[in-house]
């Protein structure tokens, strides 16, 4: 599968569990619904155990209640950066990414976790869409896309909004889990 537009990186790190996000686009007045594609993650769990354990729980709590991620949507879109999702509506309970320093830098597809200093706590993620060596030692990598690339983030990118970041084009996570 094309990777943005060749293969994907090889693993930084041991890959310990893999999940997905099923991304879809949604109609201006927001009621219909257009699949944009999966997005298929490889996560880190022994380079960066407590951001993999949170973001785990974020797709695929218990089995009991909807996964936290399901309709929250891509929030922020830095073009030619990265694309940023996880802003959970403050009547979620959530607990914060904690960093980890692990030495992994952000290639094309890194995920990693996002810090909202006002906040001081966040459940927000970001893909980055190039290498972002100024994102290195500031964000804790926990894994990378392995598919979807191309047609999730690249598309989210192509459609980036506002010099603040707000997207033209609301996209939202439909379903997700551990695959």
């Amino acid at each position: 599968m094309l990777f943005g537009f060749g293969a994907p990186p090889p693993p930084q790190a041991a890959v310990t569990d893999r999940c997905f996000l099923d991304v879809v686009i949604l109609s201006p007045n927001g009621r219909e619904k257009y699949p944009v594609g999966r997005l298929e993650l490889a996560l880190f769990g022994d380079a960066a155990p407590a951001c993999v354990a949170r973001f785990k729980q974020l797709v695929s709590p218990d089995g009991s209640t909807p996964p936290p991620l399901k309709g929250v949507s891509f929030h922020r879109t830095l073009k030619d950066f990265i694309v940023q999702s996880g802003k959970l509506p403050d009547a979620r309970p959530f607990a914060p990414f904690a960093a980890e320093k692990n030495g992994l830098v952000h290639l094309p597809g890194s995920l990693s976790m996002s810090q909202d200093e006002a906040a001081l706590c966040t459940s927000e993620f970001f893909v980055a869409v190039r290498a972002a060596p100024e994102c290195d030692g500031l964000y804790t990598v926990f894994g990378q896309a392995t598919a979807g690339m191309k047609e999730v983030i690249n598309d989210i990118n192509k459609r980036a909004g506002s010099a603040d970041g707000a997207p033209w084009a609301s996209y939202e996570i439909a379903s997700c889990g551990l695959l």
